[in-house]
């Protein structure tokens, strides 16, 4: 996603008026154009023509809808915000973790509550709710799913019936190698596609490939914002 513009109303600085994703545009602010200020129809026009020029992106995350499914999957950075910001009770922490999870704090402090949270952090995952729990599996693998290192791992570990790799591929590499593919076959595929993987916390706790990035064999890292459009921007030279 591609932050475009801030604003102010009924929410705070930190939210999203103007945003794409893909070949999508919000446009968040409510007025039709007619009720619109000269600025405010001179912004849609260009947040129109900007999102234009992005033909072949294509929305690659796929979230639940707050709306519809009532649901939100929580990211791991709304844990790390919370304890960094010293006004914030760390009792808002059952906002976010999983009931059991939140209930192994009681009693803890700031500081420890912190630790914990270093600790645990590349563990962390939504539970059926979207609320964040340590995923224990992966804690027991020792491999953080979220990283790259974790392919290795898991991959070397295919060959052992009684390790968890082959459950932990496919629960965080749903679009994988398959299955019941073979090391080989999953070597092969990290291979193929290792330049365009990335990681979604709020898309499910799983890795996807980008496939703009892979179609145009530029690493995903090195196509962002204005770099995924197809069409150059239009330059006014007069004036």
């Amino acid at each position: 996603m591609e932050f475009l513009c801030g604003g102010v109303n009924s929410k705070t600085p930190k939210a999203g008026a103007i945003w794409r994703q893909g070949h999508l545009l919000h446009f968040g602010f409510e007025p039709s154009p007619d009720r619109m200020t000269d600025a405010g129809q001179a912004l849609l026009v260009n947040a129109i023509c900007y999102i234009s020029r992005f033909t072949e992106d294509r929305p690659v995350v796929h979230t639940p809808c707050v709306f519809v499914q009532k649901q939100r999957i929580f990211d791991r950075g709304d844990i790390a915000r919370l304890l960094a910001d010293s006004a914030r009770d760390t009792k808002d922490l059952q906002y976010y973790l999983h009931k059991e999870t939140f209930e192994k704090l009681a009693g803890k402090n700031r500081k420890e509550i912190g630790e914990w949270f270093e600790r645990v952090e590349g563990y962390l995952h939504s539970g059926p709710d979207g609320n964040l729990t340590v995923d224990k599996e992966a804690e027991a693998f020792g491999a953080p799913p979220a990283r790259l290192e974790f392919f290795d791992k898991a991959i070397a570990a295919l060959s052992d019936p009684d390790a968890p790799a082959r459950n932990l591929l496919n629960r965080y590499v749903p679009e994988g190698a398959g299955k019941d593919a073979s090391a080989e076959t999953w070597r092969a595929w990290l291979k193929e596609n290792q330049p365009y993987l990335f990681f979604s916390d709020t898309g499910g706790y799983r890795w996807y490939v980008d496939p703009l990035a892979k179609k145009r064999g530029v690493a995903t890292a090195q196509l962002r914002g204005p770099a995924r459009a197809t069409k150059p921007a239009v330059v006014n030279l007069k004036g």
